[in-house]
């Protein structure tokens, strides 16, 4: 099983559920995984009121741009770490999730945030042993690229 764990549906299934419907901001901003191709990641939201910064303009909120890409990036790291370093079981994969935390993060702002639906993808530049950097993208359904954004996670645990 660790050979192939990013492509055992378990585990797939189970780390949809946990970011799909068990973190519940994730859920509040309606996050659904896409893609869970460890070199190219991605997960997507669809635009709803809740989420406007600038209603009169019908443009999302920048903190949402932030956390998305800050999630999709979460993601990434952890689809890496699948790759690279699989462990036994999918419950001992899965909980590989909750022993990172962001410590930096840095998102540039392109231009508004227009669109009815947004697709935010990642890829991990370096996975080292204690610290994973990335970046991230985040486009609508245009193409039109809203934000891009850069990250570094502390992995706790990692020997």
């Amino acid at each position: 099983m660790t050979q192939n764990m990013i492509n055992n549906s378990e585990f797939q299934s189970m780390l949809k559920v946990v970011i799909e419907e068990k973190i519940p901001f994730c859920q509040l901003l309606g996050m659904k995984l896409d893609s869970f191709d460890p070199d190219a990641p991605r997960l997507s939201i669809g635009m709803r009121d809740e989420l406007l910064g600038n209603f009169a303009h019908g443009m999302l909120h920048g903190g949402v741009i932030a956390s998305v890409l800050d999630s999709v990036a979460g993601f990434a790291i952890l689809l890496k770490m699948a790759q690279h370093n699989p462990q036994d079981d999918v419950i001992s994969q899965i909980k590989e999730f909750g022993k990172m935390s962001t410590i930096d993060l840095r998102i540039d702002y392109l231009q508004p945030g227009r669109g009815k639906h947004f697709v935010a993808a990642a890829g991990v530049t370096r996975l080292g042993k204690r610290v994973a950097n990335v970046l991230m993208d985040l486009r609508n359904e245009k193409g039109d690229r809203i934000a891009t954004g850069a990250a570094a996670f502390m992995l706790h645990g990692r020997a």
